[in-house]
């Protein structure tokens, strides 16, 4: 495994755990083989200068996205590859909130112990909904090869 703890290194890791699960999904779920996903590589931001004069920075908005109608089979399907992927992962805190899936919407987790975290978002459409399925990457602050 490459050296996380450096920014560009998590950034790729994250990016490419994302899109094996991207694929794994298209693989297991009929609604979503041969789907066109929106990828979005995210913006980085930097953080104050500490002590030392250097800057860490994080990334958001690491995202893939598509919108499509998925059943409620589909997403438990998805939730069973997503927890069993990451927990192989560095982000091997895995949870599942199940506050508004009365109403077609579910949301799963997947966190490092530094808050690093991936998301799973579905929306089954309905009258509240756009059917979508999203990833959403999010990697915490650490600092460029350069300032190690």
């Amino acid at each position: 495994m490459d050296n996380l703890d450096i920014f560009e290194n998590a950034c790729k890791y994250f990016l490419e755990k994302m899109t094996e699960f991207k694929e794994i999904l298209s693989s297991k779920v009929d609604s979503l083989n041969n789907k066109d996903w929106i990828l979005s590589k995210g913006s980085t931001k930097t953080c104050k200068a500490d002590e030392t004069g250097k800057k860490k920075r994080c990334k958001v908005g690491l995202k893939y996205h598509l919108k499509t109608e998925l059943s409620v089979d589909d997403v438990n399907i998805i939730w069973n590859e997503f927890s069993s992927f990451f927990t192989k992962t560095y982000l091997a805190s895995i949870e599942r909130i199940s506050n508004n899936e009365e109403i077609g919407r579910y949301e799963f987790f997947a966190r490092s112990s530094v808050g690093d975290e991936v998301s799973c978002n579905i929306y089954l459409a309905n009258k509240w909904n756009i059917p979508q399925i999203g990833l959403l990457g999010f990697v915490a602050p650490r600092y460029k090869k350069s300032d190690c």
